[in-house]
Order: structure tokens, then sequence, then C-alpha cells
């Protein structure tokens, strides 16, 4: 069980609330380009041109790792790393919660505690 749904079935949080949330946290994923400059694989030089193909592109037909592949910039397992990156740095649903108002920070500590103690 995922610690949002735990936190519907105990009655914490509303549906809508939590999609919602759920949706911001999917959005504010850091991009891939900028995550390679971060981590030194490629140069903003690269960067730009990584970018510059994409945009020639047909929207949506090609992501930044794939372009980067196919013009040598960045390798499978750079790929990899930065997708897997990219996915753990959401902000955490909990944080995300607390800071719309959605659920108080001492309940979400307290469901944290029972959710951990339930799904060691």
């Amino acid at each position: 069980m995922l610690f949002g749904e735990y936190l519907l079935e105990q009655g914490l949080v509303k549906e809508d609330d939590l999609i919602g949330v759920l949706d911001e946290q999917q959005q504010n994923k850091i991009p891939l380009g900028q995550m390679v400059v971060q981590k030194g694989f490629i140069d903003a030089k690269a960067l730009f041109k990584v970018l510059t193909e994409q945009r020639k592109r047909a929207r949506n037909a090609n992501d930044f790792g794939s372009v980067a592949l196919e013009m040598g910039l960045l390798n499978q397992e750079q790929v990899k790393k930065l997708v897997e990156s990219q996915n753990t740095t959401n902000e955490l649903l909990g944080n995300l919660l607390v800071e719309t108002g959605i659920l108080p920070r001492g309940k979400l500590v307290q469901a944290l505690k029972e959710f951990n103690s339930s799904h060691a």
C-alpha cells in the first residue's frame, strides 16, 4: 500500500486533494536538461544543441534522453541514472500535503509513524 492510499483509507485526506497534490508532485520534476548540466555530463553548449534538435522534431515524439543518446552526448547508463534521479527528486507527498494546508504537520507525523509500523 502506498502512503497516499493509507491517508485516504484513514480519512486524513480527500481523494480530490490527494490527486491534486500528486499532480503537483509530478509537475515538479527537474528537467533532464537541467540535471545533465548540474551533474557535469554535458556543458551548456551541448545542452543547447540537444534542446535545439529536440525542438526540430515533433513534440512528444522524442524525449531529451533519447535525443542526447542519438547525438552521442550521453550514454545509456547516464540517461538511466538521470531518469532515476529525476523520479526521486520530486517533493515528498507529505511535505506537499502540509504546504497546501490539506494535512497539519502533526497529523502527518502521526500518520507516517502508524504507516511505517503497520507496513514494516
